[in-house]
């Protein structure tokens, strides 16, 4: 069975000595246990982080035992109906988050599954590509993708070799850099980067033709990301400001949208929405958060989702071992897919 008996929260921190709230769920035989992400401008007082406890110990708690865990659903729609508002500003779309994805976890162990095989079912075998975020100067974060992957570690040792053998942190240098080790390893390695700041059209097509990039999340006008993908082949523009600022969700102006749990409320919710981004054509990347806690969860609903990408910081180690640990579980049905627009 898996009846929620208890529903437990407590304060912990996340990267960069933050705070949020963690949620332990407790069914008659399974077990589940989520710390919430936060975003960019989270609330840091650690009195936000309590009153979030409060709110799962006192109201949410109480209202969930005696569900069946196993409905989820049914329990994220009623995690609204406590919330009361239509953005989760009551309980905090981070403590939502927390209890949701500890009460699928609890009813993945209650049947004795895996995270992602509860998630997506008997067939999802395809594993995510990882994307890690591994330099940063004040133009861009650069990221490094292997569009061709044989094991997860190797993408490690491609950013390792990057980093030695660059003589820089500059696009130039990190893009010379990327082609080299491609050929030393006999790997199909590139860039991507993400955009701090607006520049003007023409620089941008410059900068994605002239340099070894796969991938780029452009800042800027809706007029940018239409260039971007009529000027560009086999590049994913990430649409993720235009989807934050403009609300466009349409392939028109991009063909990739990185997707930070934190930013939906519900595992329902997030799931419905990379299934609505999927419907447009656009290929979903799961991404972090600023903050996360030390947790291997990410992988999992990426592959539960059957999101092709993960991108996420070389420093997130759980997350990295536990993609490898899944490969490793999967065996010869298990296959990284081939990143490619």
């Amino acid at each position: 069975m898996s009846v929620i008996q208890n529903v437990i929260g407590r304060v912990v921190v996340l990267r960069g000595g933050k705070y949020s709230v963690e949620v332990d769920v407790v069914t008659d035989d399974g077990f589940g246990r989520f710390a919430s992400p936060i975003e960019e401008s989270p609330l840091l007082h650690i009195a936000e982080a309590r009153r979030a406890v409060s709110e799962v110990d006192e109201i949410i708690g109480p209202e969930l035992i005696g569900f069946d865990a196993v409905e989820q659903e049914l329990i994220d729609s009623y995690l609204w109906e406590i919330d009361g508002t239509d953005d989760l500003s009551h309980i905090g779309a981070n403590t939502a988050l927390a209890v949701s994805v500890a009460i699928a976890k609890a009813a993945a162990s209650s049947r004795d599954l895996s995270l992602y095989s509860y998630i997506g079912g008997t067939f999802t075998t395809e594993l995510p590509v990882p994307m890690l975020t591994f330099a940063r100067d004040e133009n861009f974060e650069y990221h490094l993708i292997v569009r061709d992957l044989l094991e997860v570690t190797d993408i490690i040792d491609a950013i390792s070799k990057i980093l030695e053998s660059s003589s820089g942190l500059s696009l130039e240098d990190l893009s010379r850099a990327s082609e080299e080790v491609g050929m030393e390893l006999g790997l199909e390695v590139a860039l991507g980067i993400t955009m701090k700041k607006e520049m003007d059209i023409e620089s941008v097509l410059s900068l994605v033709e002239d340099n070894n990039i796969a991938y780029i999340k452009p800042i800027g006008k809706p007029e940018l990301f239409l260039e971007l993908i009529a000027g560009t082949h086999g590049v994913f523009i990430d649409g993720e400001y235009l989807f934050r600022t403009k609300n466009i969700l349409d392939r028109r102006y991009y063909n990739a949208l990185s997707i930070k749990p934190i930013n939906l409320g519900t595992l329902t919710d997030l799931y419905n929405f990379v299934n609505d981004v999927k419907a447009e054509k656009i290929t979903p990347i799961l991404a972090e958060a600023k903050y996360e806690p030390a947790d291997e969860t990410l992988p999992h609903i990426a592959l539960g989702l059957r999101c092709p990408a993960m991108l996420i910081d070389w420093n997130s180690v759980e997350k990295i071992n536990e993609l490898n640990r899944i490969a490793e579980e999967l065996g010869e049905r298990g296959r990284i897919i081939t990143f490619e627009e």
